[in-house]
């Protein structure tokens, strides 16, 4: 993207950044305790066999501005490197819900490239990188887990589009892929941008949890599990927790302004319910229509926002 690190940090939020934001404040009010157990990968030190936690005692961030704060402490001392395979936090994420004895959780991966696929792997043929992700994604559908991969930058990405065809029977439908770059580069505001990528990366959530529970997944581990002990962050940030608490990111100021924009329909409530095509009115009166107000298309799906 403008040859410009997506990583880089700055003024403006970058891409991961934003992505954290929108999708951190969209799950917040559905998470208890507000602990986000985080991990990084594709460094120097773990390639594509480990991951690292954003934390020295691997303790889970409080909310996704403590989430945010750490990224940007420990970025200046990442060096990145291939090749990328999402195996090994997929196999983290596994082990967090077994040892939670069960509980339901999502992942999101935040990625800026494919899996590794080798000019010398045949089109029916899979490369290791390929061969780990799918094995781990097969293995977590025994779990209460569902797993959302944020693509950004310009990929390419068309290999993770149809990534999902290539994954052999799953106990259940567990992994989605979304493009984080395509949504936000629509000609639409930043508002409604916001929401068509929340709507897109969250939508089928409630469906799988309702497969997990049908399936009596939930509550339910299986003591197979891959015990994942992450490495220490680089360089690791200090006092990460107080500036979390002090620090406010520029994005959340941003948004904050944007969700003042008023309902198109009643004119008085704040936006708070996003449709598929990524516009937005209030809940009272997009609860009842069948066409979106502004493009008119049919509305299959509707998404809650939270902006407080």
């Amino acid at each position: 993207m403008d040859s410009r690190s997506l990583h880089a940090l700055g003024v403006t939020p970058n891409p991961y950044e934003q992505a954290i934001t929108i999708i951190g404040k969209t799950l917040a009010p559905f998470d208890e305790d507000n602990l986000i157990p985080c991990f990084g990968f594709g460094d120097v030190t773990t390639h594509d066999q480990m991951v690292f936690s954003f934390h020295t005692d691997h303790t889970p961030c409080h909310g996704f501005e403590e989430v945010l704060a750490c990224y940007r402490s420990i970025v200046p001392s990442l060096r990145l490197a291939g090749p990328t395979s999402f195996g090994p936090i997929v196999e983290a994420a596994v082990d967090i819900v077994e040892k939670t004895q069960g509980q339901y959780h999502v992942l999101v991966i935040i990625a800026d490239g494919q899996v590794t696929r080798s000019i010398d792997t045949n089109d029916k043929e899979l490369s290791p990188q390929e061969r780990k992700t799918i094995n781990s994604i097969v293995t977590a559908s025994s779990y209460p887990l569902s797993i959302v991969l944020v693509g950004v930058g310009d990929g390419p990405w068309e290999d993770m589009q149809k990534f999902d065809d290539k994954i052999p029977s799953r106990v259940f439908d567990n992994f989605q892929f979304v493009n984080f770059t395509g949504i936000m580069s629509k000609n639409i505001s930043h508002a409604e941008k916001e929401a068509a990528f929340a709507l897109a990366a969250l939508m089928e959530i409630p469906i799988q949890y309702k497969a997990c529970m049908e399936l009596g997944l939930l509550n339910h581990v299986t003591g197979k599990a891959k015990k994942v002990v992450p490495l220490p962050p680089p360089n690791p940030p200090v006092s990460i927790r107080s500036q979390a608490a002090h620090q406010p990111s520029n994005l959340q100021e941003s948004t904050e302004q944007d969700s003042n924009q008023v309902c198109p329909i009643c004119l008085t409530n704040a936006k708070d319910l996003a449709f598929q095509c990524g516009h937005m009115t209030c809940r009272e009166c997009g609860r009842n229509l069948s066409t979106c107000p502004i493009c008119r298309a049919t509305i299959r799906s509707r998404l809650r926002v939270y902006t407080g």
